[in-house]
């Protein structure tokens, strides 16, 4: 029984007494009196005394209710603080643990890295978020957008220096699976500490040449020297991922250059290649280099960024198709070939997305071996 209608009840019941010694009284009273005072006169006393002392209770009620009510509302907000206090404390930890940053920071490189060699910001920061739901729901539960927010800004910069750890640590394991494959007698060793002079001469040897062109080549029961090379370095997986295939295989290609100036590669450079062997990796082409294909290539990060803003300037307005309308002339060749870049890459950035979240629901968003998602191998053709 709820407990202001156990009340009420409680106070019905003193009504009810009070109002039974109220009658009581009166037949005492008309029996000790003289006979011929009125009746009527006792009984309108004993009525006005119950109506009195009911209107008291009543008013005790009401003031109980409102106590009652004012008690809920404090044991309330009580409740909320305490929640409050414990979401602080449960914050306050978080920020002040190394350990639960480096924990989110390793799962998300993992996580994204085996398909996205080069992840946006939007990318990292909605990796962040799940790997949190996942893997933290108490912590989750405590933490809004601007909560999430501030976490990755803590974590950015030691996010960014894992993934450049990761890329640089499968670059080395390429560069000396390529040494391993053709050995000093087909390529001669260089040292990644030597001086431009000593790198430009290696460059320039015929045997580096020659290891160029035989990247493609098959070097055993119809592999190539480059399918064998990406073997090497991915030999615990069974499948390898097309983007992990065109990341491997631009390094190797960029390293061994002679076109290409030194053998650090610069990161732009590197994407460049990465998205010309994806493209080829997706229309199932072969990725034996085409001659200008890498000068063809937008040459910049910095200079998409640029056309993006350019397009949403209101002097340039996109139709459907992303081309800028002409005023009635026609279109210069060197306009015709801009537009026709701006439309590749559009597709390119739709397709890398689409690759991304589908290589993620094949893995089932495991946080498993970091070079690599279990979609099927794209065979690497010479012709």
């Amino acid at each position: 029984m709820p407990r202001a209608e156990r009340n009420r009840n409680l106070f019905a019941s003193a009504i009810a007494g009070s109002t039974s010694s109220g009658s009581t009284t009166s037949r005492r009273t008309r029996l000790g009196t003289n006979p011929s005072e009125p009746y009527l006169v006792e009984e309108e006393r004993a009525t006005t005394t119950t109506r009195t002392e009911t209107n008291s209770i009543n008013r005790l009620i009401r003031k109980f209710e409102l106590f009652e009510k004012k008690m809920d509302s404090l044991l309330n907000d009580n409740a909320e603080i305490k929640k409050r206090l414990k979401n602080i404390e449960l914050l306050t930890e978080i920020n002040n643990d190394p350990d639960f940053s480096k924990d989110v920071i390793n799962r998300v490189a993992k996580n994204i890295f085996k398909a996205n060699i080069f992840p946006s910001t939007k990318d990292l920061v909605d990796e962040t978020e799940h790997v949190i739901r996942k893997n933290f729901p108490d912590i989750s539960e405590s933490m809004d957008s601007q909560h999430h927010s501030k976490l990755f800004k803590r974590i950015k910069a030691k996010l960014l220096e894992k993934l450049r750890g990761m890329r640089g640590g499968i670059a080395s394991r390429v560069k000396l699976a390529i040494f391993e494959i053709f050995g000093e007698s087909q390529l001669p060793r260089i040292d990644f500490q030597s001086s431009p002079t000593e790198i430009n001469s290696w460059k320039s040897d015929q045997r580096v040449k020659d290891a160029y062109r035989k990247l493609f080549d098959v070097f055993f029961e119809d592999r190539t020297y480059v399918q064998v090379i990406l073997e090497r370095v991915w030999k615990s997986k069974k499948r390898i991922s097309n983007m992990h295939i065109a990341w491997g295989v631009a390094i190797a290609q960029l390293f061994l250059n002679p076109d290409v100036k030194g053998i650090i590669i610069s990161e732009n450079l590197l994407k460049k290649q990465i998205k010309i062997n994806f493209r080829k990796l997706q229309q199932k082409r072969p990725l034996r280099p085409e001659e200008g294909e890498l000068d063809a290539e937008e040459t910049s990060e910095e200079e998409s960024e640029k056309e993006e803003e350019e397009g949403k300037s209101p002097k340039r307005r996109k139709t459907s198709r992303g081309h800028v309308p002409s005023s009635g002339r026609t279109p210069s060749p060197g306009e015709g070939r801009q537009r026709a870049r701006e439309g590749r890459r559009e597709s390119r950035q739709q397709h890398s997305q689409e690759g991304w979240r589908e290589s993620r629901q094949r893995s089932g968003e495991e946080e498993g071996d970091t070079t690599g998602g279990d979609i099927e191998r794209a065979e690497i053709v010479a012709e």
